[in-house]
């Protein structure tokens, strides 16, 4: 009945897709409720931000082994379908367990388990572009990032109130529902068309060693680095720091999210106008600066507004490397190319956290900002004498 009234209003590919997208917001929604508050709430249940870290960090951990086979395994098959609602029931499982963690090491198992469900990701991102032709394939990267990033900025927003309201395992259970509700929707979505399997040279070695996926999957790792160290890292920590309630955390997460949805949607435009390592500079400018000033703001209000700076410069450098990665592979072997891709940026996601972690201990955060602003900065560099000055 749902899926008929659909049908009346769209198309069936234009069906298929809003279901899709759909499902898509409710599981990075389910996956990003609980991020503005987990660094203080994990503070709350550990004894340093260097521990902080390993449980931030055990999101990543997953990601790096899973993401590789699950591209092998979706350019394998021709039912992709239960990779994405798997992926979604790990996300409600790691919620749930969160909510419940008791110590360290339970929190560590209950965020590894919700990046079991992330390495989907794959799934999910490859899975959309089949409902556009090929050559179509970068604008739907962008589309579909959009959803994510619209995604994380109504749940980050809502995160920090409901803290603020019910405490932190509400925020945990709301997130399990969420999942609930994506698996609702995906159930009701029709596969693409399966793309005929294409043999590339080299088989997978010859996927893995492209130079543009070389070059963008060596940039990802970097923008991941400090991602993790920062936006979902240590600026929660920071902006408590200055005095931000739970509430106000939401909301600078939530801004800098929403500039990201802008970015995600205008990025490939500006990269096909002008080129993408022209774009993927600008990108990293923009997210390095960002992260000079956040040890220069002393209130809320004006974090946020440096936020705003760095989540357009984020947002772009996210939409744009992905959205290379699939353009380094033949539409046969696209899962393959984006498992590889976000196998490997994993390692900057796991990373971060870490290293920022011991830096802030040893340090102070502002040692951190500094060094993901030289991180970001090495992206520019790279785009710009790397095979992405000819895509």
């Amino acid at each position: 009945m749902a899926a008929a009234a659909v049908d009346g209003l769209f198309g069936t590919r234009e069906r298929d897709r809003v279901l899709f997208g759909v499902a898509t917001f409710f599981y990075w929604a389910s996956l990003y409720l609980y991020v503005p508050i987990l660094p203080v709430y994990a503070q709350s249940v550990v004894d340093s931000l260097a521990m902080v870290g390993v449980v931030i960090s055990s999101y990543a951990l997953p990601q790096l082994l899973l993401r590789i086979p699950i591209g092998l395994y979706y350019d394998s098959v021709t039912r992709r379908k239960p990779l994405v609602l798997v992926s979604m029931a790990m996300c409600l499982g790691g919620a749930v367990g969160l909510a419940y963690a008791g110590g360290g090491g339970t929190m560590f198992l209950a965020r590894a388990m919700t990046g079991v469900g992330a390495a989907g990701w794959v799934a999910f991102t490859t899975f959309f572009t089949g409902y556009y032709p090929a050559h179509r394939s970068a604008r739907a990267i962008g589309t579909i990032n959009a959803v994510n990033q619209v995604a994380l900025v109504v749940a980050t927003g809502s995160g920090g109130v409901l803290a603020d309201v019910g405490g932190y395992r509400v925020v945990f259970l709301v997130a399990a529902g969420l999942a609930v509700l994506g698996l609702l929707a995906m159930a009701l979505a029709r596969e693409p068309a399966v793309v005929a399997k294409s043999h590339p040279a080299g088989g997978f070695r010859g996927v893995a060693t492209s130079p543009l996926l070389v070059a963008s999957a060596g940039m990802a790792i970097l923008l991941q680095f400090a991602t993790f160290s920062s936006i979902f890292g240590f600026i929660p920590s920071y902006g408590a720091s200055i005095g931000a309630n739970s509430s106000q955390l939401g909301a600078i997460t939530m801004v800098t999210l929403a500039a990201g949805a802008v970015a995600s949607l205008a990025s490939v435009r500006l990269a096909e106008r002008f080129g993408y390592s022209s774009a993927l500079g600008l990108g990293a400018a923009l997210f390095g600066l960002s992260l000079l000033l956040v040890p220069m703001t002393v209130t809320p209000v004006t974090l946020g507004l440096v936020q705003v700076v760095g989540g357009l410069g984020r947002g772009s450098l996210s939409t744009l490397l992905m959205a290379l990665s699939i353009r380094s592979a033949p539409p046969g072997a696209r899962a393959t190319a984006m498992g590889v891709y976000q196998a490997v940026y994993a390692t900057g996601m796991l990373a971060g956290p870490i290293v920022s972690g011991l830096i802030a201990d040893w340090l102070d955060l502002g040692a951190v900002f500094r060094l993901c602003a030289l991180v970001t900065l090495v992206i520019a560099v790279v785009a710009r004498h790397s095979s992405v000055r000819r895509a």
